[in-house]
């Protein structure tokens, strides 16, 4: 019996130790002050940047979600060209999210038609 209780705990605490299954960075950190001091977002974005940027070049996958968060810093700042970007890159790495990814860049789609035309 007590043989069978040890193999259960050392079967426990072994599933314990896998490794992060993605490499987040200072993600939540940086979101945290970010959120917390609006000053900060600028500095925010482009840790992420350079975070996401060493993923890439390693071939790891990006965790969920930051390509979203990098798409609205941007749009945030006025770039909606790179917003776009990230949330293709969103889209495309994560199907969960395809709707609401679709939803953003047809959003941004449209306010670039609609500014041409005003421009025009």
């Amino acid at each position: 019996m007590f043989k069978w209780i040890l193999v259960a705990a050392l079967a426990a605490l072994t599933g314990c130790a896998q490794p992060p299954v993605y490499q987040w960075g200072a993600y939540d950190e940086l979101l945290y002050r970010g959120y917390k001091d609006p000053e900060k977002i600028e500095s925010m974005r482009l840790k992420l940047e350079t975070h996401v940027a060493s993923l890439e070049a390693s071939r790891t996958k990006v965790p969920p979600g930051i390509y979203a968060e990098l798409g609205t810093l941007n749009l945030q700042k006025g770039d909606s060209t790179a917003a776009r970007s990230f949330y293709v890159k969103e889209r495309d790495a994560w199907p969960e999210s395809r709707g609401l990814m679709d939803a953003m860049i047809s959003n941004l789609d449209r306010r670039a038609e609609t500014s041409k035309g005003a421009a025009s």
